[in-house]
């Protein structure tokens, strides 16, 4: 027998230990006279007196089923997971698989690539011994011909099927994105009445809409999704309802039933473990008479249904926002490099426990190195702070592009009876300090550069580049200059573009990240706080919108003016946008301009960077840093 079939048939009988938990346990002889009525199907001996088996019952329900919930695939998918949960699904035996959408990469309008994505995952199917149901995702259904495709090699993007007496919805929350459309709603509508009688019903859909739903509506933004209607049809029915997208796991209550949010089957994830609700498994459901059991097959272990809900994730959210860990940064001028310098570290406990820090720094170059202390430890007790400046120093000046992978990994944990511990790894900054100077009198939005002083920041002789690599033949195809100044109602900024060739889909985007050092510092991601707007090639002057990754916008004005060879951008955002999201006290940003040049119509444009990486629409690694004020940790 191979290791990995023993390690499955050993979780199988953990499993059903796991899910005898979720009945009260009964105390009693591990020998006594049978009060429980015996299964048809197991024929016992005869004896008088004691007998070696317990009391319970043969769990032979002939309406009992088991099935296996795979989630997110893709979304930066890490080869041989979904393979091994494959395989792992074999050994295990559920009468058929479920799944809830993006099985494959997508986002893309090359038609070859999506088939020969979905013929890959069709390879991986036919190795499952069991019935699969398609859900679709966002990866799934990105445009108009992925839907196309969709409907080409699996026909309906929503339908429903029962099996020993429930009833299966297969929902599209793509309809369009983050939506349930109309027909689909009078589909469910009608497919509900129509199964009225069913013992229960599961809904599975890809992305938490009830979740979306809410974050809209907190946010004062038109909840697109429908979902109070779906809930509404809902309402009154038992039911559970299942989805992924999100890449972390959590159990929610709504609606009088239980919904849950699945992590990953391969998809993105730091993997950091069940407190975090980051992990790689597989649902096992076993459906009762009285509802459904769930348990989470880990690949590497087994974690009850109940193990991360949305109590305890809020309850240990709280503990890593109010057990806030913070290093400031280390900001030098272009040309300096660091010689010498200190690292403060700042625990700030706003719990009501004490809370206690232990780490270490990560990735300093070793030349000449000497650190002190070496070993980092902080503690605050309830409503305190702790502080510590670790001093730095290097045999000769080390250059920031050497600097740029310093870490600070750190436990956190509460002291207590049932301690809370996370393990963090929060980047120190060390990087470039540019200056956000300070304009005297009125400034008029013209997309006229000799208003201004000589442009401070170009694009390197070698840019990063995204998109098509051979799009990009030099600074004579397409470069660009900028810079920033500021009043104390507007942060401005200006770009000019030497373009040979001006084409629909030429254009500039400008990402800022207004939140403090710390925050983001801490969470790169975009998110609130962290805008993007672009400005096309093309002659405008007005109002433009700013959005942030989670729905805020911001009107700013611009001007975007046409040149011999090329285009200018001026544009002027309000200073409240800064200091509202930095406690009124507005000492910085970062940002990152992203030039898209396209040179023949219809081609895919290449994309040039001034600071930031790859990801530049997704985090804020890379972006430069602005001063306004000097930095503090807030």
């Amino acid at each position: 027998m191979k290791i990995n079939q023993i390690f499955f048939i050993f979780s199988v009988s953990l499993l059903f230990s796991v899910q005898s938990t979720a009945h009260p346990p009964e105390n009693h002889p591990q020998s006594r006279k049978s009060s429980q009525p015996v299964s048809p199907g197991m024929v016992l001996p005869e004896l008088k007196g004691p007998h070696p088996w317990s009391d319970k019952p043969v769990l032979d329900d002939p309406s009992r089923f088991h099935i296996a919930i795979m989630t997110d695939r893709t979304g930066g998918h890490r080869p041989g997971v979904w393979m091994q949960a494959v395989e792992s699904v074999n050994l295990l035996r559920p009468d058929f698989v479920m799944s809830v959408g993006d099985l494959i990469e997508g986002y893309t309008e090359d038609e070859k690539k999506v088939q020969a994505e979905w013929e890959e995952f069709l390879g991986f199917i036919d190795k499952m011994q069991m019935r699969f149901f398609f859900v679709a995702g966002n990866h799934d259904l990105t445009n108009p011909m992925m839907h196309k495709v969709w409907r080409e090699r699996f026909g309906p993007e929503w339908y429903s099927f029962d099996y020993k007496g429930v009833h299966f919805i297969c929902l599209c929350s793509e309809d369009p994105n983050f939506r349930i459309g109309d027909e689909q709603l009078a589909w469910l509508e009608k497919d509900l009445a129509q199964s009225k009688d069913a013992r229960w019903t599961l809904v599975f859909l890809h992305k938490p809409l009830w979740f979306i739903s809410e974050r809209y509506r907190s946010f004062g933004i038109f909840d697109k999704t429908q979902w109070p209607k779906v809930e509404k049809l809902l309402h009154g029915r038992r039911h559970t309802v299942f989805a992924g997208h999100t890449h972390h796991y959590a159990q929610f209550h709504r609606n009088g039933a239980t919904y849950y949010q699945l992590a990953t089957t391969g998809g993105s994830s730091q993997l950091r473990g069940v407190p975090y609700g980051e992990f790689d498994h597989i649902m096992w459901l076993t459906m009762e008479q009285e509802g459904p059991y769930v348990v989470n097959l880990l690949l590497d272990g087994i974690v009850p249904g109940d193990r991360v809900t949305e109590e305890t994730l809020a309850q240990f959210r709280k503990f890593l926002r109010d057990a806030k860990v913070e290093v400031a940064p280390i900001l030098l001028s272009p040309e300096e490099g660091l010689r010498q310098g200190q690292i403060d570290i700042r625990l700030t406990n706003a719990l009501d426990v004490p809370v206690r820090v232990s780490g270490h720094l990560e990735g300093l170059p070793l030349r000449g190195l000497s650190q002190q202390p070496v070993d980092l430890k902080l503690s605050a007790e309830a409503g305190q702070r702790d502080q510590l400046s670790v001093g730095v120093s290097f045999a000769e000046p080390i250059p920031i592009a050497d600097l740029g992978s310093t870490l600070f990994r750190a436990r956190v944990e509460t002291e207590g009876a049932k301690p809370l511990r996370a393990d963090l790894s929060i980047p120190v900054v060390i990087d470039r300090r540019y200056e956000c100077p300070q304009i005297q009198g009125p400034v008029t939005l013209d997309g006229n550069s000799d208003d201004w002083r000589a442009l401070s920041h170009s694009l390197p002789n070698v840019p990063l580049l995204v998109g098509p690599q051979g799009g990009w033949q030099g600074a004579g195809d397409a470069d660009l200059d900028l810079d920033f100044a500021r009043d104390k109602e507007k942060l401005y900024f200006f770009a000019r573009v030497d373009d040979d060739k001006l084409v629909p889909g030429d254009q500039i985007v400008l990402m800022l990240d207004t939140r403090p050092i710390a925050t983001r510092s801490r969470e790169p991601g975009f998110g609130i706080g962290f805008y993007r707007v672009a400005f096309p090639a093309v002659a405008f002057r007005g109002p433009l919108t700013m959005v942030s990754g989670a729905g805020e916008k911001v009107t700013i004005d611009a001007v975007v003016a046409r040149q011999d060879g090329g285009y200018t951008v001026e544009a002027a955002i309000p200073a409240k946008v800064f200091s509202d999201s930095q406690d009124g006290k507005w000492h910085s940003f970062q940002a990152a301009v992203l030039l898209e040049d396209v040179d023949e119509p219809g081609q895919s444009p290449t994309g040039l960077i001034w600071r930031g990486t790859r990801e530049v629409r997704k985090n804020n690694r890379g972006y430069g840093h602005f001063l306004v004020a000097p930095p503090v940790v807030k």
